[in-house]
């Protein structure tokens, strides 16, 4: 039996906690990292977890001997279980009454953390002895410690002292000073109560007495020990820790272009330069709290033109609660911000500004779309149907030249999702959903006289060393003519100076916009651009409930965030 067991941990371990080798490519697993705003301020860095394979790679050893004199002061020399230690922890909780110490020490709670769970039981128990010991034997202490330090759950949502040391102060584990690292290590016990979010002081007090065992073993000479206890530990703003969503969008970004391109044994540190804008970010995300109200969601996402560089993206009111990303994985109808591709397709089959529709209630076989408000306009220009945003006249024209024309058009401009877009009239008018991404990605070619470029939250990255790894190139692909964009945008502006989109106006300045919602309010859009700026906006109920506002809701939200940035 013991043999059964030593076989199935060593190849659990094996499969599962050789972080470098892992077939599976995680940047966060491969390297330590640091990203960067924009310009140069740092947004997130996380050390990469230990491998533990890797027999030269060494634990800090402040952190080594901080988690020992808390957790298990003789783990280097037992065998996976401490029976003093045990029955010492036993006497000091009867006679306190209460549970004081755990008796389990690091290599049972590697076993509890990896293999089992935190049931009380007689049964778990002996389980978890059994595994230390097959632990014990079969690993080094380098390598168990290892394990340990990977999965102990600090609080927070951190797993491991890695990730703790990134949420409580913003640094990879080698920038961590003593005060730091003993306060980390004083609440593995009981993250929630020694907490220093929580209660500051018990977390402070609980730091001076793994500093002073510290000092008492033999780890740290009194002169750092006294000035360990005199540091005033910061720990950062939770408010901070709220960015998960953007943080794992630009993760994934990066580790699209660096996985083939770098070997995993660079230095292990690498710098992303990203093209978030702190201040916008951070004013995008205060307005989605204070112009809304509760329950009510919302989607931004801010592209410069003419390089494709997302500057601003807020996946939802409250990014730290709710980790659903609306800006890039809502699929919703984009209603009328798609007609602006019927319209696209008409001059590029001949049609001017100036040629008219009839604009009068009309029936497709069984299929009889109405206006907004029943408001009709009879014979019209293609700059008064688009002004007014009528139903009547995009089918027209997508009737006129054709569905499959719409539809490979959409999809020149990007705009698509899992599956073709099926060919029926609805789709001329929005019924087709798709991300907020997509369609603002659509407009900023607009905005951008006709050119793709690819959309990225990259500039570049690079190793600690300073080595370029990759750096963004720009690459353009004409989508339509300069002359077509031109005749797009004079739609857009009218749309915004006069017609449905007229909440988004700004004094003095032009701006190129449409509105959008589907039916029963239950999506409101706004996508404009202003300068080389082309930001969109989406806002909803999650459970796709109507609502009662308009889309003028989502054009007055896009105007209060264009002018906080002073763009």
């Amino acid at each position: 039996m013991f043999f059964i067991g030593f076989f199935f941990i060593s190849n659990f371990i094996k499969n599962n906690f050789n972080y470098k080798s892992n077939n599976k490519y995680n940047l966060k697993n491969n390297f330590s990292y640091e990203i960067n705003y924009s310009q140069g301020k740092i947004l997130s860095k996380l050390s990469q977890k230990f491998n533990t394979q890797d027999e030269k790679e060494k634990i800090p050893e402040l952190i080594k001997y901080a988690f020992i004199s808390a957790e298990d002061k003789r783990f280097l020399k037992h065998n996976g279980i401490d029976i003093l230690g045990s029955t010492r922890a036993f006497i000091n909780n009867i006679q306190s009454g209460y549970i004081k110490e755990g008796g389990s020490t690091i290599t049972q709670q590697a076993s509890r953390l990896i293999f089992l769970n935190n049931e009380i039981s007689i049964a778990r128990k002996i389980k978890e002895i059994l595994i230390a010991v097959i632990l014990d034997y079969k690993y080094s202490k380098n390598q168990i410690l290892k394990i340990y330090l990977n999965e102990v759950y600090l609080g927070e949502g951190a797993k491991g002292i890695n990730e703790a040391s990134q949420i409580y102060f913003g640094k990879l584990i080698s920038e961590l000073t003593l005060s730091e690292v003993a306060m980390l290590a004083g609440l593995a016990p009981a993250p929630n109560f020694y907490s220093p979010y929580q209660n500051y002081d018990l977390a402070i007090q609980r730091r001076d007495k793994i500093l002073r065992l510290m000092y008492i073993e033999g780890y740290i000479d009194k002169i750092n020990f006294e000035k360990a206890l005199l540091e005033k530990i910061k720990v950062i703003n939770k408010i901070n820790n709220q960015d998960k969503l953007l943080i794992n969008f630009i993760l994934t970004e990066a580790a699209n272009k660096i996985s083939k391109k770098i070997s995993y044994q660079i230095d292990d540190h690498i710098i992303i330069s990203s093209s978030i804008e702190k201040e916008w970010q951070n004013k995008a995300q205060k307005l989605s709290q204070e112009l809304l109200p509760e329950g009510l969601e919302v989607g931004l996402i801010s592209i410069e033109s003419d390089t494709g560089l997302i500057k601003t993206m807020i996946s939802g009111r409250y990014p730290e609660f709710n980790q659903f990303n609306r800006a890039i994985s809502a699929i919703r109808p984009l209603s009328s911000t798609f007609k602006i591709i019927p319209y696209c397709l008409a001059f590029l089959e001949g049609k001017s500004l100036l040629d008219t529709y009839d604009d009068s209630p009309t029936c497709w076989e069984n299929y009889c779309p109405k206006n907004f408000s029943n408001f009709y306009q009879g014979k019209t220009t293609l700059i008064e149907s688009f002004k007014n945003s009528s139903n009547i006249v995009p089918i027209k024209i997508s009737y006129q030249f054709g569905l499959k024309k719409v539809i490979n058009l959409a999809n020149k401009f990007g705009i698509k999702y899992k599956k073709d877009l099926g060919s029926y009239l609805p789709i001329a008018i929005g019924a087709y959903g798709d991300s907020l991404l997509n369609i603002t990605k659509a407009y900023s070619i607009i905005n951008n006289k006709g050119e793709l470029i690819k959309t990225s939250v990259l500039k570049k990255i690079k190793s600690k060393k300073g080595k370029l790894i990759w750096e963004n190139k720009f690459q353009t692909k004409k989508i339509i003519d300069k002359e077509i964009a031109n005749k797009l945008n004079y739609l857009l502006e009218n749309s915004v100076q006069g017609g449905t989109s007229i909440a988004a106006s700004i004094d003095d300045r032009k701006i190129y916009g449409k509105t959008g919602t589907s039916d029963l309010n239950r999506d409101l859009w706004f996508i404009g651009s202003i300068n080389n700026l082309t930001t969109g906006i989406w806002i909803g109920f999650d459970d796709n409930r109507a609502t009662n506002f308009s889309s003028g809701t989502s054009a007055n939200f896009w105007k209060t965030y264009i002018e906080s940035i002073n763009i």
